[in-house]
């Protein structure tokens, strides 16, 4: 265990706390978005060298800043969904061929994919906000993500003999995924007796199952990204933890499903 992993625990976590209890809807949307511009400016130097028009990937950022601006006020989800698909069609294809979709995708083509990739799905969290009792969904999202990668590293790594995803990803394993799982649900619970008691016992174990893989499927996805352009961390911003990227990946899949599982499980 890398030490600074603890060091920068103890510095993000209270002013992480701090920003989604306290800040008022405009405040954490401006938060998200910074994480947002972070994390997609990590994407683009994946792909593109730091040399690369600076233009095109400032204008990138300004218009995924338009993006969450424009979720914060309320875009039509017919629309979001659309785009949710083209992000969806472009992911698959980084599953299906991570070096192939590399050499393809025109670099126009590029910018769009991570302006959704990074922008759309992190503005969900800007969305669930707006919900009712949206800070307690916004911590139990994250909590609940949180501890499944906590588990499934940790378990990973004292028990995991068989691969998950050996071409992507060939350190994760099952035994990962299922403690990841495990820790997810408990997590679960203990939000559902702390802070989120409108959530039933079995609503819990539902979406501890249910982010758990789709927080893996987040990470996987982020290696896959990785993969193609031959590189292990998106950044080193963060002491022990590589880049924001990095620690996003699996909140950029989760946050989306909390959102749609909040919204057609209580509509309004």
């Amino acid at each position: 265990m890398d030490p600074r992993r603890l060091y920068s625990a103890l510095v993000f976590i209270p002013l992480l706390y701090i920003g989604i209890r306290y800040a008022p809807p405009w405040l954490f949307s401006l938060l998200i978005g910074a994480v947002a511009l972070f994390a997609l400016w990590e994407f683009f130097s994946l792909y593109f060298s730091e040399t690369h028009s600076i233009l095109a990937k400032s204008l990138s950022c300004l218009i995924a800043s338009l993006l969450l601006m424009a979720m914060h006020n309320g875009l039509p989800k017919i629309l979001i969904a659309g785009l949710l698909g083209i992000v969806s069609i472009i992911l698959a294809g980084f599953f299906l061929a991570p070096k192939a979709i590399k050499e393809r995708l025109p670099m126009p083509v590029v910018y769009i994919f991570g302006i959704l990739y990074v922008g759309l799905l992190l503005g969900h969290y800007v969305l669930l906000r707006n919900f009712e009792n949206g800070v307690a969904l916004v911590f139990f999202a994250i909590i609940v993500t949180w501890l499944s990668d906590t588990g499934g590293f940790f378990i990973g790594k004292s028990m995991g003999k068989h691969s998950l995803a050996p071409t992507l990803s060939p350190k994760k394993t099952i035994e990962g995924l299922l403690g990841g799982v495990v820790f997810s649900v408990i997590g679960a619970i203990i939000c559902q007796f702390t802070f989120a008691p409108f959530f039933s016992l079995g609503q819990c174990v539902i979406l501890g199952v249910g982010l758990a893989l789709l927080g893996a499927l987040g990470d996987l996805a982020e290696s896959a990204i990785k993969r193609s352009v031959n590189v292990k961390d998106s950044g080193t911003i963060i002491p022990g933890h590589g880049g924001v990227l990095d620690r996003v990946d699996s909140l950029l899949f989760t946050g989306p499903a909390m959102y749609y599982y909040v919204m057609f499980s209580y509509p309004s």
